[in-house]
């Protein structure tokens, strides 16, 4: 079913095989590799092969959009991206190590005030930490699991806990404001329908429809998206975010953030691709197996909105701002193919950009090869191609070196069973 995106790749390369024809003219001028700046670019500092060690892009005004170190090698070193809207303001600052693992990232609002904060231990999840006024949650992992997650609740003096066990495939949920236990359940591991959670700083909460049944809808849709450059490394079209609340999306000309705090596997993207020196090039495919829906009667219904009526913060204590009511099976998988010190010759640039697409199709499909020329074009850049998926061992991406890499990448995940790929919640205001 995701074997399509083959086909996207094979109509492309037939059409990139005519146009480099008429291209052999280009590739007999000599190509400029120098970087230089210009009026949006600022490079700070190289390396001796000419590579960028720091540099800036910024608007006309002077103020940053991006703000970066690069390692010698080409990988990203650190990064502060800058959003406009609603104003001009840092939104996403990441740090990495050499060998392209995650050390540390912060996220902030608008206003300047810090969102939330991931750290890493050996590249792992260690501990994120989502700041609200209406509260926050420290989320737990260990080698990379989650463990548990802490919601301290600042208008009620309260803390809402909830440890992980998969052992025992369950999660215990508590709330104590004091000495005083006011909650104590225990729970599936993973979510049901019904469940609860505090939408500001998505901190899991108790479940409070208890026994419920649910109406699965079977999709079998697969869709698949063809190799194409995008000015961002933002995947969120080609993969569903985890968790999805009853509010509108606006996304602007920035990362979709909102999504990173409970999808780990776009915040790994991101991290990895802050800065895209003219775009990255991505392709896809996405398969949704079905919906999982709450069917609550109206009775139920009924009773639970008295229940809050009666005492909504403490409803809220327990329950939360929303609820459950939507599940989404399926799986998806992209590749990212990104080039990194990128010359300013517009001609050199067009001439490794379409070394690296063939490269791409190179490493995705038989009987295509790269000429001795469009291998030393790109030897003069820093160019990778990664496969990622809804597969744990895919969520930071596997490298792929080889035609052999990338089948064996979409062998796991077509093999794989289908997974939770999205929650769908409702606000308890429809209750």
């Amino acid at each position: 079913m995701l074997n399509t995106l083959r086909l996207s790749f094979l109509l492309f390369t037939l059409t990139f095989l005519l146009a480099s024809c008429e291209r052999d003219d280009e590739m007999l001028q000599q190509p400029d590799f120098t970087i230089k700046p210009s009026l949006n670019f600022k490079i700070e500092s190289t390396y001796d092969n000419g590579w960028i060690k720091s540099a800036q892009y910024q608007n006309i005004d002077g103020s940053p959009t991006e703000v970066f170190e690069y390692y010698e090698n080409g990988f990203i070193k650190s990064a502060q991206v800058y959003a406009s809207y609603p104003q001009q303001h840092l939104y996403m600052e990441v740090s990495r190590s050499e060998d392209n693992l995650p050390l540390e990232s912060t996220y902030y609002r608008p206003d300047g005030s810090v969102w939330f904060t991931t750290a890493y231990e050996a590249g792992l999840l260690r501990q994120k930490t989502v700041v609200d006024t209406s509260g926050t949650t420290v989320y737990a992992y260990q080698n990379g699991e989650l463990v548990s997650t802490t919601f301290t609740n600042a208008a009620t003096n309260s803390i809402s806990t909830t440890t992980y066990d998969r052992a025992t495939d369950t999660r215990h949920f508590t709330v104590v404001a004091g000495e005083t236990t006011l909650f104590d359940q225990e729970y599936p591991y993973h979510e049901t329908m019904g469940a609860g959670i505090d939408t500001q700083t998505q901190a899991p909460l108790g479940n409070p429809f208890g026994a419920v049944e649910s109406f699965y809808l079977p999709l079998y849709q697969s869709f698949s998206k063809s190799l194409s450059w995008q000015h961002d490394a933002d995947p969120i079209s080609m993969m569903l975010p985890y968790r999805l609340f009853d509010t509108f999306y606006n996304p602007g000309n920035y990362f979709a953030t909102q999504f990173t705090v409970a999808t780990d596997l776009y915040q790994a993207v991101i991290e990895q691709y802050p800065v895209t020196e003219n775009g990255v090039m991505m392709a896809g495919g996405k398969y949704e197996a079905g919906i999982d829906r709450l069917e609550n009667s109206f009775a139920i219904r009924d009773s639970l909105s008295k229940v809050r009526q009666a005492d909504p913060e403490r409803y809220k204590q327990k329950y939360g701002d929303a609820y459950l009511h939507k599940v989404g099976y399926g799986k998806y998988f992209f590749i990212i193919g990104a080039v990194r010190n990128l010359p300013t010759d517009e001609n050199t640039q067009q001439m490794i950009k379409e070394a690296a697409r063939k490269k791409i199709n190179s490493l995705t499909q038989e009987g295509v090869e790269l000429t001795s020329e469009e291998q030393k074009l790109l030897a003069k850049v820093w160019f990778e191609l990664k496969f990622f998926s809804t597969l744990k061992a895919h969520t930071h991406g596997i490298v792929i070196n080889s035609l052999q890499d990338y089948e064996h990448a979409l062998q796991e995940i077509n093999e794989a069973d289908d997974a939770v790929i999205q929650l769908q919640y409702k606000s308890v205001d429809n209750l």
